[in-house]
């Protein structure tokens, strides 16, 4: 997943570039008390329900490993990272993360806006991350060797979320709408490309937007058969009520950035029947022991909860190994594998995972059901 908003970024860069001098001594200092693991993502504002959901993996990840290794030189607490996805905001916290010396390690970011910022900080101080979610394919060329992804990018989705749609409706046409972050635009394009002909019409609906009047009218117009909305969660229910309260009836589909819990809580009854698509696995399905567990401990999985929790696991495998600094942390999540619930974590040299798949979803009585891997 990712997220892009162009206003203020080149500010947000300049900031970054002038954050690496000032912080990368003090990110290289030796840490004096317990190693500390850092989850960054959005945990405010309109998309904090996918960072809560990642870092409730990594606080179950966390207590887990505790409870199995209590002399662990490990803090009990997630050093909590809120970038609100959002680049503007990820740019001048990265730096001070930077510069915990005890944090050793870091989940995420989320998104990849957030992403392209905070990378070259981190690179610049040796600071080891594994994304559970950004699916920029650019992302390597800003972390480099201290950049890993635990699951596949939008190069892999789009088309994937094709295939879904075609093997709905082997006539589809399709009617292509994004929000014009960086993730949609660049989910679009993969989408677009897979679809060739089919595609009979797209549109543009900039974040914020809360009248898809005109949109709805193109979409009409188009005789589309299937709209594909490249988005967020937040604004594709606001979209898909109106399509509905509209009279279309068309099959609504969407990637990643609209699978989650409060799309359907959002949307209600007009969710029904969506299709969408993420290279994750739920929970529930992975370890239905473990997700019961999860919570009881107090905590709720969600969307990219499972590989959250994958990604805190391999740091702590690694710890575990008798890696105590960043460096060596790095070198042994670079070299080594990890056997996850959702996969086994084996990063190449540009930090990619393999051997993963795109699952596809419904919105059915108004659950999140799992269709399978799209083949």
């Amino acid at each position: 997943m990712t997220k892009n908003r162009l206003v203020s970024l080149v500010a947000t860069v300049g900031i970054v570039a002038a954050s690496l001098v000032a912080f990368t001594p003090a990110a290289n200092a030796a840490c004096s008390g317990k190693l500390k693991i850092a989850y960054q993502g959005p945990l405010t504002g309109p998309e904090a329900a996918l960072g809560l959901n990642e870092l409730n993996g990594v606080k179950f990840a966390l207590k887990k490993f505790l409870k199995a290794n209590p002399k662990a030189n490990v803090d009990a607490t997630v050093y909590e990272v809120d970038d609100q996805g959002d680049p503007a905001v990820a740019g001048p916290i990265a730096p001070k993360v930077a510069a915990e010396e005890c944090v050793v390690a870091l989940v995420g970011p989320a998104y990849s806006g957030a992403s392209k910022v905070s990378l070259p900080i981190y690179l610049s101080a040796g600071l080891p991350i594994i994304t559970p979610s950004a699916t920029n394919p650019t992302l390597p060329t800003f972390g480099k060797e201290i950049f890993h992804r635990a699951v596949l990018t939008d190069d892999y989705q789009g088309p994937a979320a094709a295939r879904l749609i075609v093997s709905k409706n082997k006539k589809a046409k399709v009617f292509l709408v994004n929000d014009a972050s960086d993730y949609a635009v660049g989910l679009q394009k993969t989408v677009d490309i897979s679809l060739g002909s089919r595609v009979v019409g797209k549109d543009v609906t900039p974040n914020g937007t809360t009248d898809f009047t005109a949109t709805i009218a193109k979409i009409k117009r188009s005789k589309a058969t299937a709209v594909f909305y490249s988005g967020y969660f937040s604004q594709a229910a606001v979209f898909v009520k109106q399509l509905r309260d509209s009279g279309s009836k068309i099959v609504f589909a969407s990637g990643d950035g609209t699978l989650d819990n409060q799309f359907v809580k959002l949307a209600r009854k007009s969710a029904e029947g969506s299709l969408l698509t993420a290279p994750a696995i739920p929970f529930e399905t992975a370890s239905p022991a473990l997700a019961k567990e999860m919570v009881a401990a107090g905590w709720t999985p969600g969307v990219y909860t499972t590989e959250s929790f994958d990604a805190a696991n391999f740091f702590f495998e690694a710890i575990k190994a008798g890696n105590t600094d960043r460096a060596s942390i790095n070198k042994y999540v670079s070299t080594k594998s990890f056997k996850g619930l959702s996969k086994t974590l084996k990063f190449d040299a540009e930090g990619e995972v393999s051997g993963a798949d795109v699952n596809g979803f419904i919105i059915k009585k108004g659950k999140i059901v799992l269709l399978g891997a799209i083949k």
